[in-house]
């Protein structure tokens, strides 16, 4: 099982209840912005997201950096707690702009709320996996996370 050092510990709650309340205080926040204001916020959330996934998690799995569970267990933190947020910055008028969100989300919210939900619970079931210890499950965690993350970019996001 993966060990944190009391400072590690303290620092990883911190951030995580820091980052949950960012996030609850920022979805009122993001429903009463601009749609140019929104299409940043997801793009923003997106990119930290991606950022975790391409440059900590896959090199990982992929043998190209060290597996490090608790660099893994504080990727996958962060992605769960912005996964949480998604829907948010897709606010009526922000179909147009700078935007790669296809026209699919907005005419089919239930389907587009229903891909995030399963990349949300991938998220979630990672980060359970990364308390495990268990780095052949970690491993194929971040892979079934991946798959989520692509059938909602197949479908809701265009390329």
């Amino acid at each position: 099982m993966l060990q944190l050092s009391k400072t590690s510990s303290r620092a990883l709650a911190g951030f995580v209840a820091a980052a949950g309340l960012v996030l609850s205080l920022g979805a009122g926040v993001a429903m009463a912005q601009t749609p140019q204001q929104a299409i940043a916020f997801r793009k923003g959330s997106m990119q930290v997201q991606q950022w975790h996934l391409a440059r900590v998690l896959v090199p990982m799995i992929k043998g190209q950096r060290p597996f490090d569970a608790a660099v893994y267990l504080r990727a996958m933190t962060t992605i769960e707690v912005l996964s949480g947020s998604i829907g948010d910055g897709y606010i009526p008028g922000s179909e147009t702009g700078e935007t790669r969100a296809l026209p699919e989300v907005f005419k089919d919210p239930a389907s587009f709320r229903a891909a995030v939900e399963r990349f949300q619970g991938e998220a979630k079931r990672a980060v359970a996996v990364a308390r495990s210890g268990d780095e052949k499950a970690m491993r194929a965690e971040v892979v079934e996370m991946i798959k989520a993350c692509e059938g909602c970019h197949e479908r809701f996001r265009s390329k």
